[in-house]
């Protein structure tokens, strides 16, 4: 029998894993239960990317203890919705941790290069601002990162890379 992606789990590392983690009793309950549940989420968290997420993860938390659960519908339900509320939770997280706006009389330049810093990966960021913010060296910034000194010099250059690309657009 041909599998669709509504049926398979992306995850699945085997045929034998993908056949004992969906059974026919689960694929009923992912079939009858996926849209109303992925509505649910899209309605508490305003976004149907991220509802969709989370819908999948608690389908692929439940496969593997399917057939413990004694009632799989209610059991995903809830998992939807402690999902959900993780997001939410990480949501207001994040809006906590903004950074600080620029004080009104920084210069523009220094504004425009700030926002551009935050936006490297965190340790390219991290690597620029240790070597020419704080004038360390390639293998003081290792030690302080706990990595290869290739391993800052690759971040170094990549993040650099990308400032001159950003900073000249």
């Amino acid at each position: 029998m041909e599998r669709t992606t509504s049926d398979a789990p992306a995850t699945a590392t085997s045929a034998d894993d993908t056949d004992r983690a969906w059974s026919v009793e689960f694929r009923a309950v992912y079939r009858t239960s996926h849209d109303p549940l992925v509505r649910l989420a899209a309605m508490l968290l305003g976004n149907r990317a991220e509802a969709e997420e989370v819908v999948h993860e608690a389908f692929m938390a439940a496969a593997g203890r399917f057939p413990e659960i004694d009632n799989a519908g209610a059991y995903i339900r809830r998992s939807v919705v402690n999902g959900a509320h993780g997001v939410l939770r990480r949501r207001r997280i994040a809006d906590r941790h903004r950074p600080d706006p620029p004080p009104p009389e920084a210069p523009v330049q220094l504004v425009e290069l700030r926002d551009v810093l935050l936006g490297l990966s965190w340790n390219q960021r991290t690597v620029i601002v240790l070597r020419f913010l704080e004038g360390l060296s390639v293998r003081e910034t290792a030690d302080i990162l706990g990595c290869r000194e290739s391993t800052v010099r690759s971040h170094c250059r990549r993040g650099l890379q990308a400032l001159r690309e950003e900073l000249s657009s």
